[in-house]
């Protein structure tokens, strides 16, 4: 069957919002990334040896500020930008799906308070947030809200669906946190993180009210995967890639994906040697679904370990980077994003252009 005759599983993505330590909009953001930009700041928090951590941060949040206090701040400023492409009467009732931080990544925070204040700046638009509709899966989360959100699409339990994700590793008690773990670079550390914070938002809807309305596609989600490590970071046992390979593989096999191969890889990954490492063996398993030559960005390049935010971030990456390729491809050029969580949690999703 050909891809197309599926298009009623496809979601549009009509609505993008996103805040980062490389700008307060979607577009600032994924051109900062796209040159290359970084800003990573020195610390007042101190690690083992002594040396200031050094951490991506938004400089306009005072550092005083708690890891709620910053994620709110930068949820909302993602949420209103993401919201504005579409009539708020169209919105009325508006499902969000959220990727929220891994539980032990960082400072506690306060759910009902980021819900509370998330649902006050999307007035008029009344949000409506579950509990089964927070994932605590930190660079996991967003996949699983974009499987959840096709499942919302194809059953036409709504015709809008809000997907994002948010995250701080910047505030004092965090930066202590992982300083006092080993985990932040350092002279001691040369293969740790560097934290980070963002967050992002993408309104999506179906192929069909997409074409209805005649609204301008900024990409299609051609498919989802999730699936799960057995032998997870936090274990520090030998990592065999079973949970990202599964995930490569059902993209590979995924109806609408037609058995081509992606153009390039956004990882939400850090720089670790894990990681690394799970890759490779993923990448070998599934060496037809990958680009020719391989060609891959991570997210910490940029941002160092933006935790739940760096799926919506990377989405948001590479529907610029759709724009770029598109201009010497003759097919539509697809992106495939991938994140994996501390604790196991793994997803992928593969993202397309319009010719």
């Amino acid at each position: 069957m050909n891809a197309r005759q599926h298009g009623s599983d496809e979601m549009v993505i009509v609505g993008l919002g996103l805040c980062t330590p490389l700008g307060l909009t979607a577009r600032t953001t994924q051109v900062e990334m796209a040159a290359g930009t970084v800003r990573f700041f020195e610390t007042g928090v101190l690690d083992a040896t002594g040396e200031p951590v050094r951490a991506s941060v938004l400089k306009l949040l005072d550092p005083r500020l708690s890891r709620t206090e910053r994620m709110v701040s930068l949820a909302v400023t993602a949420l209103q930008e993401a919201l504005k492409e579409v009539a708020p009467h169209d919105l009325a009732h508006l499902p969000l799906l959220l990727a929220l931080p891994e539980p032990g990544s960082g400072a506690p925070f306060d759910m009902e308070a980021v819900r509370g204040v998330l649902n006050r700046a999307a007035a008029p638009v009344r949000l409506e947030v579950s509990k089964d509709a927070l994932f605590h899966e930190g660079r996991a989360g967003l996949f699983r809200a974009l499987a959840e959100a096709t499942q919302i699409l194809k059953s036409r339990q709504a015709s809008w669906v809000l997907v994002g994700g948010v995250d701080s590793m910047c505030d004092r008690q965090s930066l202590a946190h992982h300083a006092r773990t080993g985990r932040t670079l350092g002279p001691g550390t040369p293969d740790g993180i560097l934290p980070g914070e963002g967050a992002g938002f993408i309104l999506l809807t179906s192929t069909e009210l997409s074409r209805q309305r005649r609204l301008k596609s900024r990409g299609r989600v051609l498919g989802c995967a999730l699936s799960h490590e057995p032998h997870s970071f936090l274990q520090r046992k030998p990592n065999m890639a079973e949970g990202l390979t599964n995930a490569f593989r059902q993209l590979r096999l995924h109806p609408l994906t037609g058995a081509r191969r992606v153009d390039h890889i956004l990882s939400c990954q850090t720089g670790e040697t894990f990681w690394a490492q799970e890759f490779n063996y993923a990448y070998l398993r599934n060496a037809a679904l990958m680009p020719e030559p391989l060609t891959m960005s991570q997210v910490a390049e940029s941002l160092g370990d933006a935790g739940a935010a760096a799926g919506a971030i990377q989405l948001g990456s590479a529907l610029h980077l759709l724009g770029r390729l598109e201009k010497s491809s003759e097919e539509p050029v697809r992106i495939l994003i991938y994140g994996c969580a501390d604790a196991g949690q793994t997803g992928a999703c593969i993202i397309e252009g319009d010719t």
